[in-house]
């Protein structure tokens, strides 16, 4: 993530990441097949640590889910701005959106109204990405707003579409 704030992706070196990680080369290549592989590697670490600390909590209602999403992102918004900052938005989200996807076919929650698999699909999709989007944007403009009320605003946004 370092050298994301110095360099874009495509310019990033295996030697670059082998020097800043102060790692040997077979090492690299031991852990990882390319430069692509360590970047899934700290998506991967995010969502990781994000389900643990969800998983620790009794969240009932969307706007829990909200609260703690913003509260979780605002925490660690360093990885995510880097991100954006390198234009790797689109990745970030597919890949998050994916990890998401598969993390929650076994946990519907009862405020979820998904009845077939294609609404499942559509709804985890619509919803997810709309979301990262809006956290996105909040982290951009410098999380200016709580995450309460970032919450409270998006539940009124989302009861607006209808």
């Amino acid at each position: 993530m370092q050298l994301l704030k110095e360099y874009s992706f495509g310019d990033i070196t295996v030697k670059q990441i082998v020097l800043t990680a102060k790692i040997s080369r077979p090492t690299f290549y031991r852990n990882y097949s390319s430069k692509k592989e360590v970047l899934d590697d700290a998506i991967t670490d995010i969502m990781l640590d994000y389900k643990e600390k969800f998983n620790q909590k009794n969240i009932t209602d969307l706007h829990g889910l909200l609260v703690y999403c913003f509260q979780y992102f605002g925490n660690n918004h360093d990885y995510i701005s880097i991100m954006v900052g390198a234009h790797l938005t689109g990745y970030l989200s597919d890949k998050l959106t994916r990890q998401f996807a598969e993390g929650i076919q076994d946990n519907i929650r009862t405020w979820r109204q998904w009845r077939t698999p294609l609404q499942k699909q559509i709804g985890i999709h619509f919803a997810f990405y709309g979301f990262l989007n809006v956290i996105i944007y909040w982290i951009a403009t410098g999380c200016k707003e709580s995450p309460e009320a970032m919450a409270e605003q998006t539940i009124e946004i989302i009861k607006n579409l209808v």
